[in-house]
């Protein structure tokens, strides 16, 4: 088993806590990478990933910086961990991607691509609802016989 975790987290100010975190629950600092955001680009720029994964509109999207961590785990101990340490330093996502190495989850742009993809196939893949047309006093048994 070899996977990358990648979490989003609602501030940089988040990093110390995430870094501590990760290494108190075993990942070595050689197996994570918290990106940290280009200076220079205008806060337009850094808000509209988040704007397009989580559908933020402008005036509820915050004018802090946001922080995207990767992780690589080996076993099932180690991704239990990881996923622990992030819903401690209240992670809004996680994305696991099996076969990634933390060699190519270097490039940001390419990990912000990937979890844009995985997000749109989750909302494209949702079951479609169907309501019942049945009587309400019938309840379930009505399905059920069928």
């Amino acid at each position: 088993m070899n996977y990358t975790i990648v979490g989003l987290f609602p501030s940089q100010e988040n990093a110390k806590e995430v870094s501590e975190g990760l290494e108190q629950s075993g990942i070595r600092n050689e197996d994570y990478i918290i990106y940290k955001t280009n200076r220079n680009s205008s806060a337009e720029q850094k808000q509209n990933f988040w704007k397009k994964l989580l559908g933020l509109q402008p005036e509820n999207a915050q004018q802090e910086d946001k922080l995207i961590t990767s992780v690589s785990v080996r076993n099932e101990e180690e991704l239990t961990s990881v996923k622990k340490s992030f819903r401690k330093n209240d992670v809004v996502k996680m994305y696991e991607f099996q076969d990634m190495t933390l060699e190519e989850a270097k490039d940001l742009e390419y990990i912000k691509k990937i979890v844009a993809l995985r997000a749109k196939s989750h909302i494209y893949a949702m079951p479609e609802i169907s309501v019942s047309k049945g009587n309400i006093q019938q309840g379930m048994n009505a399905e059920i016989k069928a």
